[in-house]
């Protein structure tokens, strides 16, 4: 009776699991994006998604390359419906219910999914290039005005009709009120012409600024420094920038005015 058991261990020996089935409990601390139809998050998910399957080597499920070696492969079918299980944890509802008659392999829903957000991609990229053309703040706030836009820039990313940063700069500086273009006009000539975050802020600061005017004896202050970046500040105050007691920047050593020496 010893030797069978001996015999019978020694001929179906352990397999060790893969690493991808003992590793991760919850994929969505890995894959922190809800690929949605309402969101331009398409290519930060699938990108997000992309690189945990590459971790465990297993993007040949996703792009059909690796197939079962036949009907009763029970490896290949764990590791495939371990990457649905993927997909499906990481869409929202209202994704997974138009792809779900599709789940059949992890390639297959990964190829509709693609689908449903690339069906008609030249006809959306030129409504998502019109609309990005002619949105203007308006009434809204500017925190809503440089979110629109750069949904949309993502969403002509998503159709691979991208938006570069010179061109998001500069929508956001011709969408503004006469008022504020008037303040920001040099900004699209400077070089190298600030990014988006930094003319975010900058319009966010002017914006508080129309919003609460300052006392008399503070001066509000948007400059450029040597460097090229846009740089903000307060005479007798603290501001963008800036520090209280109106600091100085030079070599980067702060000091006061009117301080000891």
């Amino acid at each position: 009776m010893a030797e069978n058991s001996k015999i019978t261990s020694q001929t179906t020996p352990f397999k060790t699991p893969h690493l991808a089935l003992t590793t991760i409990s919850n994929v969505k601390l890995h894959v922190l994006v809800q690929l949605s139809l309402s969101q331009p998050n398409y290519k930060k998910w699938s990108s997000l998604f992309l690189l945990l399957v590459r971790r465990f080597n297993l993007q040949g499920y996703l792009d059909g390359s690796v197939v079962p070696l036949s009907d009763d492969d029970d490896k290949w079918c764990q590791l495939d419906a371990l990457l649905q299980g993927w997909i499906l944890s990481t869409i929202i509802d209202e994704v997974s219910d138009l792809v779900i008659s599709s789940l059949t392999t992890a390639s297959a829903l990964c190829k509709v999914i693609h689908y449903l957000f690339h069906d008609n991609k030249y006809a959306r990229a030129m409504q998502l290039e019109h609309e990005f053309r002619t949105t203007v703040k308006g009434s809204t706030s500017m925190v809503a005005y440089c979110q629109q836009l750069q949904n949309l820039a993502d969403w002509l990313d998503d159709v691979n009709a991208p938006v570069s940063q010179h061109q998001l700069v500069l929508q956001m500086l011709r969408g503004l009120p006469a008022d504020l273009q008037s303040q920001t006009s040099f900004m699209q000539f400077q070089d190298p012409m600030p990014n988006f975050l930094q003319v975010r802020l900058a319009l966010m600061l002017l914006d508080r600024q129309r919003s609460n005017p300052v006392d008399p004896g503070s001066t509000a202050l948007l400059t450029t420094r040597a460097d090229g970046h846009l740089h903000g500040g307060t005479n007798g105050g603290s501001g963008y920038g800036g520090q209280h007691g109106g600091s100085s920047y030079r070599d980067g050593n702060s000091g006061q005015r009117g301080g000891s020496r």
